[in-house]
This record gives structure tokens, sequence and C-alpha cells, in this order.
């Protein structure tokens, strides 16, 4: 069995992501792998991109580990939409953890 690869992601999310990325962590570790679950459970052609202004916005800087693949079609997913892996990671934050789960 081939071992994946694995990326290290710097991001910058928006409070609102961050928050809620961080309702779903409770162990060292959980942040990596809330992102992953949003990331993979959500169709990214339906997030609601925002456009980012450099000044009178708080963005809070975190990292994460992701698949090699899984990171190349999010960058290939955020350059055919015109914005930044992080604008694009952050919309799928918000739109995973804003609607209700089971089991989050």
């Amino acid at each position: 069995m081939a071992k994946d690869e694995w990326k290290r992601v710097s991001l910058s999310l928006s409070e609102k992501a961050d928050n809620l990325l961080r309702t779903v962590a409770r162990r060292k570790g959980d942040l990596s792998e809330g992102l992953r679950t949003a990331i993979l459970n959500t169709n990214w052609d339906e997030v609601e991109l925002v456009k980012r202004r450099k000044t009178y916005q708080k963005f809070l800087r975190t990292s994460f580990a992701i698949s090699v693949p899984v990171y190349e079609k999010l960058k290939e997913s955020a350059r055919n939409s015109g914005v930044e892996v992080s604008v694009l990671i952050d919309a799928i934050i918000i739109a995973y953890y804003s609607r209700p789960h089971d089991n989050p």
C-alpha cells in the first residue's frame, strides 16, 4: 500500500471560521482533523467565497496537514475561482460547520 504524502499548509482564517472550527476541537490535533473533515465533506463549488480586504479585518493564523493530492485540488479550485487557498478553505469551514451535524 502506498503511503500518502502530506503537506503542511498555513492559513489565515477569518474570526468566524476560526470560531466555528474551534468549537469542534477538544484535543490536540482536532483542528487539523476538523479542517480535513470539512474539506472532504463539502462541495467546494457551492461555498460562498468572500473577497478579503487587506485592512480592517482580523485574521487568525493556523496550520494543518493535508494529503498532497487533496491540496493540489484545493489550489486548482481556488485558482479557478480567482481566490487564494485560504479564502477557499475559510469558506469551506464556514459552510460545513454552519450547518447542523449529528456528530461534528
